[in-house]
């Protein structure tokens, strides 16, 4: 759709008679120069109507004397020097006291010119056309990566010259100011609710944005549009979303947990929570290591096609394991095929499982219940021998599938002996032998650990017991 501006000017060589054109213009405008003979004036002319609306500009010309003569309607423009009018005749009639002319926008030529004479007298007007094309019919190409609404135009300043000296340039300002605003169709209500949640851009009246919003399924934006000479158009246009977020984070059921900090002793279960948006397919992939994997081991854990996994994934020995996870939008059509948006996440050495480690053991214990010192058991690791490996930290041993201490004093009677998968602090020697505590003294110990790693361990030493509430040992 199309709205036009009109500038006139007429030249009547034969005074006191005056011709007339008639045309669609909806406004008449004052030119930005003088002319010593006529004056000139500027028809706008806007649609749509009440009737629906029109591209082509209509100017009937009626012949100025008495009679019938000849009517010539000639387009015009500068020559490419700007020193004399080009024009090109259009259309022509003889013996006649009426002409119309109708057109479309001319690439070159922004004006017109009426020719009028019957043999004696002729008299020439000048009509400058200008089509003030407002279009706003806004557009969109799908695309799973961006969204960039088109069919935006119009607003373009209209040069033209003065008829008697060619050398004089005049404008018709113009320019286009914009609102959009969006909508999220509900669910349940089945209404447009205003949302007002993207930011439309000020320089350019199409916007684009390089990432697609996917926070609801349906959008409407509607945009209303006004150029400087007052003419309003609005439209709207429906986006259903297809672009697709792939996202997740780890997941379990202790309250201490964090998913940004997933550094474990083995064996750990996990969870996993989906986080994606806008998908209707999902596919995981729970990697292993690749130190394990270059000795031969599965190069993948496990996968699931659901939208999350439906048990716990069980990280049984040391290393560093990434996640995948890829995530289908819904199916739409494009060039007469069907498509669908894919997003992938694959987060690498998502999960760290420490390698097999024991913590140093003390010298001294104090079984007296001050809390302090109490059970022989280990410290924090502190001297952690693998290179270039995460150091875990508040810990006393890691990933250790099996220990086996063994405790005696002097003479070689074994006070204590553990075999299990998880010697803590609470299975720790308390200082007691059959319920009564041990004498002061040197104690041996000899603990042997293999980690989930195949790693294994042997300590002996021997510490101190320093207890006032026994007499010997």
């Amino acid at each position: 759709m199309y709205r036009f501006l009109l500038i006139f000017t007429y030249i009547t060589i034969s005074l006191g008679l005056s011709a007339q054109v008639v045309s669609n213009a909806d406004t008449i405008l004052p030119v930005k120069y003088e002319r010593q003979v006529g004056s000139d004036s500027i028809y706008v002319v806007f649609g749509p109507g009440p009737t629906g609306f029109s591209d082509t500009l209509e100017m009937t010309a009626h012949f100025p004397y008495a009679g019938t003569g000849t009517i010539q309607w000639y387009k015009i423009r500068r020559n490419t020097d700007g020193t004399a009018i080009e024009r090109e005749l259009v259309v022509q009639a003889a013996d006649t006291n009426q002409l119309t002319l109708r057109t479309i926008e001319q690439a070159g030529f922004p004006g017109y010119q009426v020719h009028f004479s019957n043999g004696t007298l002729d008299t020439t007007l000048t009509r400058w056309a200008y089509f003030d094309n407002l279009i706003v019919e806004p557009y969109y190409q799908e695309s799973c990566n961006e969204l960039f609404i088109q069919g935006i135009d119009g607003g373009i300043s209209f040069l033209y010259f003065h008829p008697d000296t060619l050398d004089l340039n005049y404008a018709v300002a113009n320019g286009l100011q914009w609102e959009w605003q969006d909508f999220y169709l509900d669910e349940q209500t089945q209404q447009w609710t205003l949302l007002d949640s993207l930011q439309f851009g000020t320089i350019n009246p199409n916007p684009y944005f390089s990432t697609p919003p996917i926070e609801y399924e349906t959008y409407l934006f509607k945009v209303t549009v006004t150029d400087s000479l007052g003419h309003t158009k609005e439209d709207s246009v429906v986006y259903e979303a297809i672009a697709v977020d792939a996202d997740f984070e780890a997941s379990r059921n202790v309250d201490d947990f964090s998913p940004d900090t997933l550094l474990f002793e083995a064996p750990v279960k996990l969870g996993f929570v989906n986080k994606s948006v806008n998908a209707e397919l999902h596919e995981w992939t729970f990697y292993n290591d690749t130190n394990r994997v270059n000795n031969g081991a599965d190069a993948i854990l496990r996968t699931s096609n659901y939208y999350e996994p439906l048990d716990s994934i069980l990280y049984k020995y040391p290393g560093y394991y990434d996640v995948k996870l890829k995530a289908e939008g819904r199916v739409f059509i494009q060039d007469n095929e069907e498509n669908t948006c894919v997003d992938s996440i694959r987060k690498r050495l998502y999960v760290t499982i420490y390698n097999s480690f024991i913590g140093e053991l003390p010298n001294v214990i104090t079984p007296n219940n001050d809390g302090k010192n109490d059970v022989f058991y280990f410290k924090n690791i502190e001297n952690w021998d693998y290179e270039q490996l995460d150091v875990p930290t508040n810990m006393t041993s890691t990933s250790i599938q099996n220990f086996e201490i063994f405790i005696y004093n002097r003479y070689g009677l074994r006070v204590y002996h553990y075999n299990g998968s998880e010697w803590s602090e609470q299975d720790a020697w308390d200082g007691k032998y059959n319920g009564d505590y041990v004498g002061s003294g040197v104690y041996y110990y000899v603990i042997k650990a293999r980690g989930y790693d195949g790693r294994t361990f042997e300590k002996k030493g021997f510490f101190h017991v320093f207890s006032s509430k026994t007499g010997g040992n």
